[in-house]
């Protein structure tokens, strides 16, 4: 039943891309209400029953700050941020489920310690813990921000970590195509597989003492 539901809601994503207007929103948005955001309350609570901690996005674009200007989202996400600095993040859209978890944006603050802990002997646990999330199925990419294009002050173009080392982000996530079966489980092993990553980000890296923007 929930994969079914979570195929609705791909097909509504699909309509809304084509026509994202406030005509297509006035026409949609009681089916919005039963198809996108019911079934994905759904599968957050069977993921995580503290449903409270989660922060779940509006289904409307901010226009005024984004280069994207259609009236709607084309994806429904949430996010749980935890007192680590930690994150976890849920989404569905038209191509299925996305889950992930890390530190998708590094305040500059965590930037510092980020590339402090890559560039001493903690970078080589960093190694391991990359390791362990890939053998269990995660895949590592970098945050929302753009990497930089070149390598950090000081820091030498040749050294074994300079990929991440640009990095400004980091999650281990995994994508779930519709029509997706037995989602909750599936969604908590995609975070269970980000757990040695989110672990040596939570020691070395830290919570910010910044505000977080929007995603």
């Amino acid at each position: 039943m929930m994969s079914h539901n979570l195929a609705a809601a791909g097909s509504w994503f699909e309509r809304a891309a084509a026509d994202n207007s406030r005509e297509f929103w006035a026409r949609e948005k009681q089916r919005y209400a039963d198809e996108v955001r019911a079934p994905f309350l759904a599968l957050l609570g069977a993921v995580d029953p503290d449903t409270a901690a989660w922060k779940v996005y509006r289904p409307h674009h901010d226009t005024r700050f984004s280069a994207e200007k259609g009236v709607l989202k084309t994806f429904i996400g949430a996010l749980r941020i935890e007192p680590d600095g930690t994150g976890r993040y849920l989404q569905l859209d038209a191509r299925g489920v996305l889950a992930s978890s890390g530190m998708p944006y590094l305040a500059p603050d965590q930037l510092a310690q980020w590339r402090a802990a890559l560039l001493d002997e903690r970078g080589e646990h960093f190694v391991r813990a990359v390791s362990a999330a890939q053998a269990a199925g995660g895949t590592l990419k970098s945050g929302y921000p753009e990497p930089l294009a070149t390598a950090p002050r000081g820091v030498p173009r040749d050294h074994p970590r300079i990929a991440w080392l640009r990095w400004k982000g980091v999650e281990v996530f995994g994508r779930l195509p519709h029509p997706v079966d037995d989602a909750a489980a599936r969604v908590s092993a995609i975070w269970s597989a980000g757990e040695p990553v989110g672990a040596w980000l939570a020691t070395a890296v830290g919570p910010s003492a910044m505000e977080r923007p929007r995603r």
